[in-house]
């Protein structure tokens, strides 16, 4: 059976009525006592003393008011639990995500608190420091970056340039390549034509000679037969068988064929000595025209590899540029890294100094504070607040023992007393029991570490009224509940140590 309480208030208002009970008895007593049967007045009269007979009316009295008071007057057994205001509901729960010194606790329990409001401040001078020597690092990187671009773009400008003069230098080698491949080719052509007209003058001038020998041969062959007419002629002078006159036109002929023998003679002198100079002028002009040839030849390979060493000089100042240009990308790539990471690095610490400053996500009240002053060190995951969301329903939570638990169910009426306002004052809260834990659990800072259950009740009111002020109830206020867990008779009380004795034999 769990260990009773009562009510002092009930207490007084038994008395009071014991009180007038006994009053309205004694004057009922008083009109009665002239009816009494003639025996028991000689008994009264016959008593010692009158304090005797006072003290028998006041047993009658009592016996007559007090045993129908105590068998039928019922009074409240309580079971006291203590606990908090608590919001029904969930509360927003503040857990540090950082170890660090606490330097600043702006507010306390019951504070109402707007969202973004600051609550606690970690130590974060090191954090402050990193930043800036970050974005000092940072700056840098991005003033190393600028001039890489600057240089890059500058770079990209040579290239450009580079490009346009190697094509440039590229055309003017070519066209004065091919200028000496045409000049090869007109040399060459004009060797050829030279020589075939050179060729066809020779040949002229051998068929020349070839007619003047044969009409030399041919003059030679009738200066002969001339000659054997004139000799035959003249033989038949001088037998007469011929006038002289047919000789002197023969000799006048023989004159003639000589004369032309002479003649073609002198034209195949002439003609041999033309020859001559055809060859010699042929080999004059064939000799200059190779030489011409050759140093058309000699011109272009001279072109050729002018033509090569520009190309080739082209390409390698464009390499060497390209690569520079490479090179100063992979560099920039290379920052870009490195600030990306710095930024990274810098956003990461803003975030843990953000996290250092712990400040309301919510509208509401400081529900439960830990930290009361700055010096604290707190841990990750260590609760730095917890905030009750404003508007939110109050109830109590409280914790009974589990000796007074057990006729304690949901529904039961509840009065209940907050020390911070005293009940003699400020009067009781009414309430009932919405919530009983199914387990109870040791109290740990007990000293006795006794069992309890958790009770959760619901109030009447959010607020206490103290004449036409009301003073409204915060999270966080302690309170002892009296749970009405039944109605006893007076008699009950007074019988239980006699049930326990009977129960028990004579041990106490």
């Amino acid at each position: 059976m769990p260990q009773s309480t009562y009510n002092s208030s009930s207490t007084l208002f038994i008395s009071g009525q014991v009180k007038s009970s006994s009053s309205l008895h004694e004057t009922q007593t008083a009109g009665k006592t002239n009816d009494w049967f003639y025996g028991t007045e000689e008994l009264l009269d016959a008593l010692p003393k009158a304090w005797t007979r006072s003290m028998l009316y006041l047993l009658i009295s009592f016996t007559v008011v007090a045993l129908p008071w105590v068998m039928f007057t019922k009074v409240d057994e309580t079971g006291n639990a203590s606990g908090r205001i608590e919001p029904k509901g969930s509360t927003q729960k503040l857990d540090s995500v950082v170890t660090g010194s606490v330097i600043a606790v702006n507010v306390k329990e019951g504070t109402n608190v707007k969202a973004g409001q600051v609550l606690v401040e970690i130590e974060s001078e090191v954090l402050r420091t990193e930043i800036q020597q970050s974005q000092a690092k940072l700056e840098g990187l991005v003033n190393r970056q600028g001039q890489l671009e600057l240089l890059k773009n500058q770079v990209l400008l040579v290239i450009n340039i580079q490009e346009r003069q190697n094509q440039s230098q590229t055309l003017e080698k070519l066209a004065q390549l091919n200028q000496a491949r045409q000049n090869l080719d007109a040399k060459q052509s004009a060797y050829h034509l030279q020589k075939l007209e050179k060729l066809a003058q020779i040949d002229k001038v051998e068929q020349n000679i070839n007619s003047t020998q044969i009409s030399h041969r041919l003059a030679k062959r009738r200066l002969s037969r001339d000659l054997l007419e004139v000799k035959r002629y003249r033989l038949l002078l001088q037998e007469g068988a011929i006038p002289e006159t047919r000789v002197v036109e023969v000799e006048k002929t023989a004159e003639d064929s000589e004369r032309l023998q002479e003649e073609a003679k002198a034209n195949i002198q002439q003609s041999e000595l033309h020859l001559q100079e055809e060859l010699s002028r042929y080999n004059s002009i064939m000799s200059q025209a190779q030489s011409d040839i050759e140093q058309a030849k000699f011109r272009l390979q001279e072109e050729e590899n002018s033509y090569g060493s520009v190309v080739q000089a082209g390409k390698l100042t464009l390499l060497k540029s390209q690569e520079q240009y490479k090179d100063l990308q992979t560099q920039i790539t290379s920052l870009k890294s490195e600030i990306s990471q710095t930024k990274s690095q810098i956003t990461s610490l803003q975030l843990q100094l953000q996290q250092r400053v712990v400040r309301s996500p919510i509208d509401g009240t400081i529900f439960e504070l830990p930290i009361k002053k700055p010096g604290s060190v707190v841990q990750p995951g260590q609760m730095i607040a917890q905030i009750a969301p404003k508007g939110a329903a109050l109830i109590l939570k409280a914790e009974m023992p589990s000796r007074q638990s057990g006729f304690v169910k949901e529904g039961m009426p509840v009065k209940i007393k907050f020390d911070a306002y005293p009940f003699q004052e400020y009067g009781v809260m009414q309430g009932y029991v919405t919530s009983i834990s199914p387990d109870s659990k040791i109290q740990e800072n007990s000293p006795t570490r006794q069992e309890t259950y958790q009770l959760e009740i619901a109030l009447d009111q959010p607020y206490i009224q103290t004449g036409n002020k009301r003073i409204p109830l915060t999270p966080g206020q302690t309170a002892t509940a009296e749970v009405i867990v039944r109605q006893r008779r007076v008699i009950d009380f007074i019988l239980d140590p006699f049930k326990k004795l009977q129960k028990n034999g004579l041990e106490l």
